[in-house]
């Protein structure tokens, strides 16, 4: 037996040279879940192939306690809590992989997106290079010494000015309004924000070059605004006199078990766009109030398709935040609506990939093209990859916020909506598009918050057919339009 572990940032075609490694059984470990396309490429090097994600050898339960076991305290630097879950799960992974495979040999290719290359070693892995989409520049000794030397004098001046982030960025895009005589100063784009806010905010020169000097305003006068995915480009000083609010910008699981929120200055609230959004922050014990100028944004009654016809698939993301995700959760949903479009050929389905998958710490630079080259390799002409394919950055700066422009382009022919856990399905009911949430993994539904108001939801491939058959039944829509009653009824209720 020969055992093979690698990420998707491995190009399949450099695997051509370890052909000769192969034995009468061999098995293929990822992170993510191997396409068909893919499978039938390594089937014709290796043979007689057992396919795994990580994912296949954890439990919820077990995802919860790498979660809960790496947060000590917020006083821990972020990255090595992000190390401590991939090292966490790696040895939990590769403990199960050498209990059930006690005899082969072993191999790893990779040491990115989810994988701890050192954990594997220690088991007896050889690590054999492959070629690789994105490669990670590795640093000199003297470019060691001076990124060490340059975090010690930036450390040094963070404590004069009590700042306790050490992931400052000058804003570079800033906007002011004014609320019931009160200064708010937002921070970063506000492509995901500005559609839930009641007020106009208007761009300001001068007040970015203000705050690019270290000129602040106390909180008797302003309150500094940014949202959770801008807010490394808040430079607002880590003190009392300061008010910060970091605003929700997405649908917010209430039942996260990851302490990515622990992470900000102590002057900082959560800025809440509804009642459901402040359930996270009530159970993990964060301080958060309600955005006082929030446009009450209400659902209107869906437009129920007589047949559906067509079908947007919205996927969320995935990355090292929480022991939760895996990589091969969007990947499984990927290839539930193949299946999908070859149930139901006279239904034009439309996948979006989520734009941030193409960060080389999320999902993978080669992802949404992954995506593109499975859909071209099986020919079907009903199903179609979304326009929303952003090109990879230089590797200077990855974005986490785009213009939500694509999303509506994408739902102008949609008469249903599937997706795992992403803000685009409310979207889409804000258009009176009806939508169900899908969860084809082993671990909890993030989407409960919204599913408990009485939105439908699938676990299985025969639920999503099930779904698409009965969707202009009149069972659907009654039970549809009492949920969007309750999510109207949460909508107006502030506490």
């Amino acid at each position: 037996m020969a055992i093979f572990v690698f990420s998707q940032n491995v190009k399949l075609d450099s695997l051509k040279k370890y052909a000769d490694l192969k034995e009468d059984k061999n098995v293929i470990i990822t992170t993510h879940f191997l396409f068909e396309n893919e499978r039938k490429f390594l089937e014709s090097l290796f043979v007689n192939i057992d396919f795994y994600t990580f994912a296949d050898f954890l439990s919820d339960t077990e995802m919860e306690k790498i979660d809960l076991e790496s947060y000590s305290s917020s006083s821990i630097p972020y990255e090595e809590y992000l190390k401590n879950i991939k090292k966490k799960k790696n040895i939990l992974v590769i403990s199960k992989v050498v209990s059930q495979f006690q005899k082969g040999k072993k191999y790893i290719f990779s040491d990115d997106l989810g994988i701890e290359l050192k954990a594997w070693e220690r088991m007896g892995f050889k690590f054999l290079e492959c070629d690789y989409y994105y490669h990670s520049e590795a640093l000199t000794f003297k470019q060691k010494i001076k990124l060490r030397l340059k975090k010690i004098r930036l450390l040094r001046k963070l404590k004069s000015l009590v700042i306790k982030r050490t992931f400052i960025h000058q804003p570079n895009e800033v906007s002011v309004a004014y609320y019931k005589g009160h200064k708010y100063v937002f921070l970063g784009k506000m492509n995901r924000i500005d559609y839930r806010l009641s007020i106009p905010f208007k761009p300001s020169e001068e007040e970015c070059h203000r705050l690019n000097k270290g000129e602040f305003e106390t909180k008797q006068f302003c309150t500094y605004m940014t949202t959770w995915h801008e807010h490394g480009k808040c430079n607002v000083p880590d003190e009392d006199k300061y008010e910060v609010r970091w605003a929700q910008d997405g649908y917010l699981p209430p039942n996260y078990s990851h302490k990515d929120y622990f992470f900000k200055p102590n002057n900082v609230k959560y800025f809440c766009w509804d009642i459901l959004g402040t359930q996270l922050f009530k159970n993990q014990g964060l301080p958060y109030e309600m955005i006082p100028f929030r446009n009450k944004l209400y659902l209107p009654e869906p437009k129920f398709p007589m047949n559906v016809k067509n079908v947007l698939i919205v996927a969320s993301g995935s990355g090292d935040w929480t022991a939760l995700k895996n990589r091969s959760d969007d990947d499984i949903m990927v290839d539930a609506f193949v299946q999908m479009a070859r149930r139901f050929p006279n239904i034009h389905f439309i996948y979006r990939c989520h734009p941030t998958w193409i960060h080389p710490q999320n999902v993978g630079v080669n992802a949404i093209n992954r995506v593109h080259n499975y859909f071209e390799w099986l020919g079907l002409e009903n199903l179609t990859l979304s326009s929303n394919m952003p090109i990879p950055d230089d590797g200077k700066e990855f974005r986490f916020s785009f213009s939500r422009s694509t999303l509506d382009e994408d739902l102008t022919t949609a008469d249903f909506v599937f997706g795992e856990h992403s803000i685009s399905m409310i979207d889409a009911a804000f258009k009176g598009i009806p939508f169900s949430s899908v969860n084809l993994t082993k671990r909890r539904n993030f989407f409960v918050g919204i599913n408990n108001l009485g939105f439908p939801s699938c676990s299985t491939i025969d639920d999503i057919a099930s779904m698409i058959d009965l969707a202009n039944t009149v069972e659907f829509k009654n039970t549809y339009l009492k949920a969007v009653m309750n999510y109207n009824n949460m909508t107006k209720t502030d506490k």
